[in-house]
């Protein structure tokens, strides 16, 4: 059994990891910023055939669609796996050991892409700068996340019996899962390395990252997924979904998730039938449960009020942090999948669809913190900030999804910069220009939310002192 040293050791190393994730979102949002400018019109001048832009590409996406996300999980597990039972974390220094390992690859990251060492090599789901320095941050990374999903997996495996958090067992299961899910994407990136190393002699990374890339979006999913009925459990005060129903929906997601590592068996993996293996995994796994569990939200959170649509409407908390993160959240994510249906050529209509899938899991993850934080035994310290920031980024980042879609319905190419856009006609000009005010919208509910929750964090009393 663990002492109660060690639960407030668990803690400590839950404070850590969502300091951490922060962190890496206020340098995701530095080289945001950078690349949203390249991108719209008149300012994008100032940056045409800039080398930085691309290089700050590679440290965007890293930081705020890897790490964070990562990082973020890292949070939700240990908060899952300790601090939700009696007993503390498996073990705490190998809770830290994970951290700082992930922490130390996040600064590697960093480093590379403010020092532009390397070439910038625009690869799906991790692009990467092309040198050795860099690499070594992304093992850095993939060590500290293996540690900590072992670690989270022994603190279940220890806790199993264990009633726990009563209402919100099935946010734990589902933390759970993400968490596998998160441990098979590792496999895969080495089952990826291992034959194509001993096939062909030589690694191709945009084959390295494609299996393992695609499940990791599993992991996220189901993160959030967690996130969400977490919060509409704080909301309704009740579980959205029954227990058996709820894992078996989670199951479900699972069950693609350990389709993945056959791919490898069945299918050469630098043919064809090998993406697409990857690509339908995602395509019939993600949407469906995902769909289920938003239902059961909707259906539970409008459960007991019937005075009519508009009415109800009204009667919803709009001005907690918490129901409008997760309203915004299922939007976002809702309008990434329609755009999914749309999307044909090599133009800006994909990342409009990945922006808004991805979108959807940042700002549940954002609307959550502010709980977490009173969790912790800390004020929020702009309540008001924390009520808007949702709004901002949430309108922000429809308008740079839906930027994106028109302009790429009129042929602008992703992954340009600058004058390389052709931003030839009137249509391509306005619709750009959405995207940017949209990007810098984004940016500034990202910047409220970071510097809010940074303050947060760091003032007032630290973790060890917090109410238990």
């Amino acid at each position: 059994m663990e002492t109660s040293g060690n639960n407030i050791g668990s803690r400590s190393l839950f404070y850590g990891w969502l300091l951490f994730a922060i962190s890496a979102l206020t340098f995701a949002g530095i080289f945001a910023f950078l690349i949203a400018m390249a991108r719209t019109p008149v300012i994008q001048n100032l940056f045409s055939g800039s080398d930085f832009v691309r290089t700050a590409l590679v440290g965007h996406v890293n930081l705020a669609f890897v790490i964070w996300f990562l990082a973020f999980e890292g949070a939700l597990w240990t908060l899952s796996g300790s601090l939700f039972l009696k007993n503390g974390t498996f073990s705490v220094k190998m809770g830290w050991a994970g951290l700082m390992l992930s922490a130390a690859g996040t600064a590697v990251i960093i480093i590379s892409t403010l020092t532009g060492f390397g070439r910038p090599l625009f690869i799906n789901y991790i692009p990467v700068l092309d040198h050795p320095f860099f690499y070594a941050g992304l093992l850095l990374i993939g060590a500290g996340i293996l540690t900590t999903i072992i670690n989270n997996l022994l603190t279940v495996w220890k806790a199993r019996g264990e009633a726990g958090a009563g209402d919100f067992a099935l946010v734990r299961f589902g933390l759970l899962a993400s968490s596998v899910a998160a441990l098979v994407a590792l496999a895969c990136f080495g089952l990826s390395y291992y034959f194509e190393a001993a096939s062909y002699g030589a690694v191709d990374l945009e084959t390295l990252f494609w299996g393992g890339g695609h499940i990791l979006q599993f992991a996220n999913t189901m993160a959030m997924v967690s996130v969400w009925l977490y919060m509409a459990g704080l909301i309704s005060g009740s579980a959205s979904i029954r227990l058996n129903y709820g894992k078996a929906v989670y199951a479900v997601f699972l069950l693609f998730v350990f389709l993945a590592p056959f791919s490898y068996l069945l299918y050469d993996i630098t043919s064809s039938m090998h993406r697409e293996f990857f690509t339908r995994l995602m395509e019939f796994g993600l949407g469906p449960s995902t769909g289920v569990f938003a239902a059961a939200i909707l259906a539970g959170i409008s459960a007991d009020r019937s005075r009519g649509f508009i009415a109800a409407f009204k009667e919803l908390p709009w001005g907690k942090a918490e129901f409008s993160s997760l309203a915004i959240s299922m939007a976002l994510f809702l309008l990434g999948g329609l755009i999914s249906a749309a999307i044909s050529g090599y133009n800006t209509k994909v990342p409009s669809h990945y922006h808004g899938a991805i979108g959807g899991v940042t700002m549940a993850f954002m609307g959550i913190t502010y709980h977490l934080i009173g969790m912790l035994g800390r004020e929020v310290y702009s309540k008001r900030a924390a009520r808007i920031q949702p709004y901002i980024y949430g309108i922000g980042q429809t308008l740079f999804i839906l930027g994106m879609f028109w302009a790429g319905s009129h042929g602008v190419a992703r992954k340009t910069f600058g004058s390389a856009q052709h931003l030839d006609s009137t249509v391509k000009v306005v619709s750009m220009a959405v995207f940017g005010i949209g990007g810098l919208m984004a940016i500034s509910g990202g910047v409220v939310f970071v510097v809010n929750a940074g303050i947060s964090l760091l003032r007032g009393r630290p973790a060890t002192e917090a109410a238990q």
